[in-house]
C-alpha cells in the first residue's frame, strides 16, 4: 500500500494499513468480494498512527491480503487475473471524525478532511507456469511396495485466540491396496509460519510403544480424519502474536511402527499438498507500538 500526497500543502494521514477495504473482482466475474479485516483487529478511531506527509512525499506499508479476503469465495477471489481496488479509511461523509486524511491547523490553502480515500484498480499478475512434475504411477507404486497416501487440512481458520485454532486433517490413501498407519496426534506435526518468522511444532513424547489399537486400515480410496488444536503442538511464544499464519501438516510414522508386534504399517513420511492460512484475532503478547515513517 502506498499513500501519496499529491497536493501542494502537509496534512495528517492515519498510516495505518489494518484500515484497507478490498473489493476483488475475480477474472470474468461480474462481481467483486469484500474484503476487510474483523472489526476486532481495525482501529477504531484515527488517534493511532498518525503522519504528516509533505507533499509529493509517501507512506508504504506492506500487508497480507490473505488476512482480509481468508474463507471461501474470498479467498478464492485472490488469484492471477483479478481486479483489486483499495480503500483506506472509514465508512460515512462529513467531516466529523473518524477521519483517515485531516487538514493541519494553520496551514494554507485549507485542505478538505476525508473519511476514505480510493486507489485506482490494479490487476494481480499471473503466476509464473510451474514445471510440471511427473504423475504417480499408482499401479507401479503398489507393485513397487510403496503406499501412496496424501495428508490434506482445512484451507481456512478464523481463532479468536491460539487455544481455538483447531485444524481439520485427513489422510487419504490414493494407492490401489489397503495401507496400514499410526495415523494419531503423537505422529503428526506441523511447520509453521507466522508473523515471528518460521517454526516446527512436534509432539511433545515419543510415541507410546505400538498396540492394534493405535493403528488404522485405509483401503483404496479411502481416508481418515483428525481436528487437531495448534497450541498442544507449538510452544506458547509461536502463536503469542495475532496476525496470519500459514500451517503445513506432515504426518511421521518412522519412530512409531508396528513391525515389533507383527503389523506391516507404513512407516514413513508424507508432506501436506497444501496449507492452512489462519487468521488469529487476538494474541497473548502486547501489540508493538508501531510509529509510522515516510517512504525514502
Amino acid at each position: 500500500m502506498r499513500v501519496t500526497n499529491e497536493g501542494a500543502v502537509p496534512v495528517t494521514l492515519v498510516a495505518d494499513a489494518r484500515l484497507l477495504a478490498l473489493e476483488v473482482t475475480p477474472r470474468s466475474a461480474r462481481k467483486s468480494e469484500h474484503c476487510e479485516l474483523p472489526g476486532e483487529m481495525r482501529p477504531q478511531d484515527d488517534l493511532s498512527r498518525p503522519l504528516i506527509l509533505p507533499p509529493k512525499r509517501s507512506y508504504a506499508e506492506r500487508f497480507e491480503p490473505r488476512l482480509y479476503c481468508l474463507e471461501g469465495s474470498r479467498l478464492d477471489a485472490l488469484a492471477p487475473g483479478a481486479i483489486v481496488t483499495a480503500t483506506l479509511g472509514w465508512t460515512g461523509h462529513g467531516s466529523r471524525p473518524p477521519l483517515i486524511v485531516s487538514p493541519i491547523e494553520g496551514v494554507e490553502p485549507a485542505v478538505a478532511p476525508a473519511k476514505s480515500i480510493k486507489s485506482a484498480p490494479i490487476a494481480l499478475p499471473d503466476e509464473p507456469t510451474p514445471t510440471p512434475t511427473p504423475p504417480v504411477d499408482p499401479a507401479a507404486a503398489a507393485a513397487r511396495g510403496e503406499a501412496n497416501l496424501a495428508i490434506q487440512s482445512g484451507r481456512s481458520v478464523d481463532a479468536a485466540s491460539s487455544s481455538e485454532i483447531a485444524i481439520p486433517i485427513t489422510l487419504v490413501n490414493r494407492g490401489q491396496r489397503a495401507s496400514i498407519v499410526r495415523f494419531r496426534p503423537e505422529t503428526l506435526a506441523f511447520d509453521v509460519v507466522g508473523p515471528r518468522g518460521a517454526n516446527h511444532c512436534g509432539w511433545s513424547a515419543l510415541p507410546s510403544a505400538p498396540t492394534p489399537d493405535l493403528f488404522t486400515t485405509l483401503g483404496p480410496g479411502a481416508q481418515t480424519s483428525l481436528t487437531i488444536v495448534l497450541s498442544a503442538y507449538c510452544p506458547v511464544r509461536v502463536l503469542a502474536t495475532a496476525g496470519l499464519y500459514v500451517v503445513r501438516a506432515s504426518l511421521d510414522t518412522r519412530k512409531a511402527s508396528g513391525a515389533e508386534i507383527g503389523i506391516r504399517s507404513f512407516d514413513g513420511q508424507v508432506i501436506g499438498t497444501s496449507p492452512t492460512v489462519v487468521r488469529l484475532r487476538g494474541g497473548t503478547a502486547a501489540e508493538p507500538l508501531v510509529r509510522p515513517a515516510l517512504e525514502r
